[in-house]
């Protein structure tokens, strides 16, 4: 007598494989979107961060420029994004900075004052600050060359 059909065995086989290759492709597709996210926020942060800097040359901050500024892009509908600017040598905070911020009695104190220096030339670092999944890089920097003149006005020649 001869049967026709498949056993319970190979009937098992073929679901454990088809529920495997499911997951997987699950997971792919997980995946795939988290990096198209991640995308999309590195992409917007690009343009608000080329927006500051040119906010920055335009003479936007001249009222309220200091060698550290920061503050997020709720005017402009992106409130979830935050950005940091520092001139020259100034540096970023970082997060644990921020957690342990106390008085270091054995760090130098910098008098330097450099800020009227003769060099025409100003650094501007802007850092954007974006939402982020796990393991993932949350900001990004640019950097951009500005003559002094643009980024805190033409200055006052008092020749009396």
């Amino acid at each position: 007598m001869k049967r026709s059909g498949f056993t319970l065995a190979e009937v098992a086989v073929t679901i454990v494989i088809v529920g495997i290759l499911l997951v997987v492709s699950v997971q792919a597709l997980n995946k795939s979107l988290a990096q198209a996210g991640h995308t999309r926020n590195v992409k917007i942060a690009r343009e608000l961060a080329m927006l500051s800097l040119a906010r920055l040359e335009a003479g936007l901050f001249i009222d309220e420029l200091e060698d550290h500024m920061e503050g997020d892009y709720s005017d402009d509908d992106q409130p979830y994004f935050k950005w940091e600017i520092v001139l020259d040598s100034e540096e970023f905070y970082d997060e644990e900075q921020l957690e342990s911020d106390r008085f270091d009695s054995w760090k130098p104190i910098d008098d330097d004052e450099d800020d009227e220096s003769g060099d025409p030339w100003v650094v501007a670092r802007v850092k954007v600050r974006f939402p982020v999944q796990t393991g993932r890089k949350d900001s990004i920097v640019l950097e951009r060359w500005l003559t002094r003149e643009f980024v805190f006005g033409p200055e006052d020649e008092e020749d009396n």
